[in-house]
């Protein structure tokens, strides 16, 4: 029977040494499934019916089967601490040191130092001499953490993990623990202190132990010099890519130092490279040609991170970003009938609410939906929020104190009310929920202690074990693997292609205890400590995986963020030899160059309905600047999802002074009624004026971070308005006729608009019309044959519709904003509160407005008939702020998304 294509997944000494009985143990859980896989492949090509499984397991799985074997035989009772276990441990120890000082890490950032600490000594036979050490203040404390430690470990018959193999040391020497097969070792590149004293042991009993060489015969390696980092990457997709086109069988590795920080721009490129038809966002994860060996955390993963938010927002506000993620999101209550209610709730009642707070309680969401116009459509989403609100009342999240258990079940009756999870679960997402309950498993272990704690408390530790978790999905066998360099420790392949080979990325170097003596690291030769030890483990790795495929390639940049670099010194002994990228990874020919098509798209859209078209003024300011925005916006009701700004937005500040400005004229009514009023009856009259304003920001507040913010905007709106009404004071002799006026139905043209007048004013010379601005303005903006800002004019051409024998004298902006720029501009004056000067015009106020009326009309004719050319007024700037550049399709590389300025509320929305 000739196996020679299985040769490299299942070298032909791993095969024999399982074929004589002995476990073989690996390095990593990686190799031990690899080898496991293969052992069955090759069993199923020898048409073989029946097999025992194959004893092929991880070093820390070995161990934990001898310690189950030594608790079942009666010959141990300690309680193995997890990890989690562990660190609950180490943080009581250190949140209970009166004489610890450290105040510049938190308790669990200190905890995981001292477990780390503690597992070296282990591991490095050190736990006796560090009592003797060399005492510095950071190893007095942990001097003084490590002996609570072991008191506490004895009297409750605890063993920590890092002391299991001394304790299996320890079982083989009394012969309370028998290893009686012979024992195969692959994919070590070194072994511990610890390791090597127990396999020692287990050979003195006489079992044989060996580690097997999976070396393969192989061509001298190439070497690769990259431009840059992003281009070492694609090379080495286009490569992978060349390979499985010659052969698709192939096995192919791209080994990754520092896999984990670079591993989503390495997903990016491969999936462009390798798998562009998964491109799309609905695409599977679970098909790409390619997979990593090394998973993400846990608590990343989607359904893990929604249960986290939910679990979260029970007992406390969510920011704004994780509301809406959960909003949206097919992971909480989730019907199709309401996806696009959801969404609309979020983009236009959430961020577009008058005060816009910076985090949500699960509450004062519930109660946005019930006062929503959309209510009707979110009617499952409202009944899963009340429902978890119930069910977190009944659980007492907020006063209860429960054991880790109790608490790990009642999580799971609040996702069970949020109805969390996938309604149809993939691989994926069924394999993340089974280590989700693990991680609530694990929660629930922490009962070992006896202790009942808060909610809170409870979470927070939930949160860290599923930080601290791995989550990575099964293996699909893809034929290329993107490993880590220790992940790809005894596993062969048929080609390998090892990156990030340079002077500044490798090796990369472990850093050292800041717990432990140097000079003890130093003395028992921990990772760290001393760097020759640490290059000759890493040209071990490199020549290990360099043997481990039929052909390898080493790559490496030129350049990196931290400079310039060589290829590492490793490289020289390894007899590589320099080729160039072009050879080993071609780019892709350039494809053809096609010929565009012009063509005309004349037909015109259908008329417009009969009726008030929604949009006021904001319709012919939109044909103005561009016909196409205008029909998008406002024919095809397209929108783009801006970034609001905490709090009231600027639209929503230019209300407040519209409210605030309506109140106060409704009482002064006069500047001569102003004038005659004392110093104090101002100020009172503009203070009732401001909270008349802020009412309803005040009704809606809920938290204290809202009352703050009242608080500034209250300041704001005294120090803009008092000089303002020295504006006013400034002026010709006037009354106050109109105030925020609405008219539903006026024509314009073709159009019919509903408008609201801010302010019309009655002097001696006639009727003035005001348009409050808070943000820039200027009269300029109302010249041209496509006005900047056509609402004055709109308003003055309609001006008897709206005030019948009205004998129209002046229009002006109000701008009520800060600094030199507060003033009354008008079509003949300016007012500020220190001076007034008049313009000399060429045409008189009637003749404008015939101007204007012919202007506004061409306007409203041409967005009547759909004339939706793509043409700006002024290219770009008129594109700046524009959110319909996807569907006009120029070019957006120069424009500036920042703004910084308050935009003026019209009333024509």
């Amino acid at each position: 029977m000739d196996l020679k294509p299985l040769d490299v997944e299942l070298p032909r000494a791993v095969s024999d040494a399982l074929d004589h009985g002995a476990i073989v143990v690996t390095g990593n859980q990686r190799a031990a499934r690899t080898l496991r896989r293969a052992f069955d492949r090759r069993n199923k090509l020898a048409s073989l019916k029946l097999w025992q499984p194959a004893e092929v397991l991880a070093w820390d799985s070995w161990t934990a089967d001898l310690w189950h074997r030594l608790l079942l035989d009666g010959n141990a009772d300690e309680l193995l601490l997890s990890r989690t276990q562990e660190h609950a441990i180490w943080c009581s120890i250190i949140a209970n040191d009166s004489e610890n000082r450290s105040h510049l890490r938190s308790v669990d950032s200190l905890a995981e130092l001292a477990a780390d600490a503690w597992h070296l000594l282990a591991q490095y036979n050190g736990l006796s001499r560090l009592r003797n050490a060399s005492a510095s203040f950071e190893t007095q404390t942990f001097q003084r953490w490590s002996t609570e430690f072991e008191k506490r470990c004895r009297s409750r018959r605890w063993l920590s993990a890092a002391q299991l193999e001394g304790r299996l040391q320890a079982a083989v020497l009394a012969e309370s623990l028998q290893v009686s097969k012979a024992l195969a070792l692959v994919g070590f590149d070194a072994l511990s202190p610890a390791r090597r004293n127990l396999l020692d042991v287990i050979r003195g009993a006489g079992v044989r132990v060996e580690e097997i060489n999976t070396t393969i015969a192989n061509q001298d390696p190439l070497l690769v010099c990259a431009t840059d980092e992003p281009e070492e990457v694609a090379a080495a997709a286009r490569w992978a890519r060349r390979q499985l086109q010659i052969s698709p069988d192939k096995r192919i590795a791209i080994v990754v130092p520092g896999l984990e920080a670079i591993r989503p721009g390495i997903d990016r490129t491969f999936r462009e490279i390798l798998a562009p038809d998964l491109q799309g966002i609905d695409s599977p994860n679970h098909c790409a040609p390619y997979e990593f060996s090394v998973g993400a955390g846990l608590s990343e993963t989607p359904l893990v991170r929604t249960a986290l938010d939910i679990l979260r927002w029970v007992s406390t506000a969510l920011p704004l970003e994780r509301v809406s993620s959960l909003l949206v999101s097919p992971l909480i209550a989730y019907v199709e009938a309401e996806v696009n209610a959801r969404a609309s709730f979020d983009a236009f009642d959430l961020r577009r609410s008058s005060l816009l707070r910076p985090e949500f309680t699960l509450g004062s969401v519930v109660g946005m939906i019930e006062q929503s116009g959309r209510r009707s459509h979110l009617v499952h989403l409202r009944g899963a929020l009340r429902s978890i609100e119930r069910t977190a009342h009944k659980q007492a999240v907020d006063t209860g104190v429960k054991r880790y258990t109790e608490w790990a079940d009642a999580m799971r009756d609040v996702l069970a009310a949020a109805q969390w999870g996938s309604t149809i679960e993939d691989t994926i997402e069924f394999q993340t929920r089974k280590r989700w309950e693990s991680a609530l498993d694990e929660l629930a272990a922490l009962d070992f202690e006896g202790l009942s704690v808060g909610y809170s408390k409870a979470l927070g530790a939930l949160e860290r074990i599923a930080k601290s978790s791995t989550f990575s999905p099964e293996s699909r066998d893809a034929p290329v693997q993107v490993v880590g360099p220790l992940e790809a420790a005894g596993s062969n392949f048929d080609a390998l292609w090892f990156m990030r080979l340079g002077d500044l990325t490798w090796p990369s170097r472990p850093a050292v205890n800041p717990l432990l003596p140097w000079s003890l690291q130093l003395q028992l030769s921990m990772p760290g400590a001393d760097p020759a030890i640490d290059d000759a483990y890493a040209h071990r790795i490199a020549k290990r995986l360099a043997g481990s495929a039929t052909s390898a390639i080493f790559s490496y940049a030129g350049e990196t963020e931290a400079g310039k670099q060589r290829p590492a010194p490793i490289i020289e002994s390894l007899e590589s030899r320099m080729i160039s990228i072009e050879e080993i990874a071609p780019h892709d020919p350039k494809a053809a160059t096609l010929k565009l098509e012009k063509f005309s798209d004349s037909a015109s859209p259908p008329s417009l309905p009969d009726r008030k078209i929604r949009g006021g003024a904001e319709i012919l300011r939109l044909q103005a600047a561009c016909g196409f925005r205008a029909f998008a916006e406002r024919r095809l009701w397209s929108s783009d999802l801006r970034t609001r700004e905490l709090g009231m937005d600027a639209t929503e500040r230019g209300n407040i002074v519209h409210l605030a400005l309506e109140y106060l004229w409704n009482e002064v009514k006069t500047q001569a009624a102003l004038k005659q009023m004392g110093v104090e009856d101002r100020r009172a009259v503009l203070q009732r004026s401001i909270e008349h304003g802020l009412q309803r920001a005040v009704d809606s507040a809920v938290a204290g971070w809202d009352e703050a913010y009242i608080e500034i905007q209250r300041r704001r709106l005294w120090n803009l308005l008092t000089p303002w009404l020295d504006v006013e004071l400034n002026r010709e002799a006037f009354s106050v006729k109109l105030r925020e006026k609405n008219f539903d139905d006026v024509a314009i043209g073709p159009l019919r608009l509903g408008v609201r007048v801010d302010r019309i004013d009655a002097t001696e010379a006639g009727e003035v019309l005001i348009d409050y601005k808070t943000g820039p303005a200027k009269p300029t903006d109302w010249q041209s044959e496509r006005p900047d800002a056509p609402q004055l004019p709109l308003y003055a051409v309609l001006s008897d519709v709206v005030q019948p024998d009205v004998q129209l004298a002046e229009v002006a902006f109000a701008r009520i904003r800060a600094g030199r720029d507060m003033a009354l501009d008008g079509y003949a004056s300016k007012v500020t509160a220190t001076e007034k000067r008049s313009s000399r015009r060429q045409t008189s106020m009637a003749e404008q407005v015939v101007e204007w009326r012919a202007i506004l009309t061409g306007l409203a004719e041409a967005f009547v008939r759909g004339d939706a050319i793509v043409d700006p007024k002024s290219y770009p700037q008129t594109c700046t702020y524009c959110g319909q550049r996807t569907l006009c399709r120029l070019d957006p590389a120069s424009f500036d998304e920042d703004i910084d300025e308050e935009t003026t509320f019209d009333g024509n929305g």
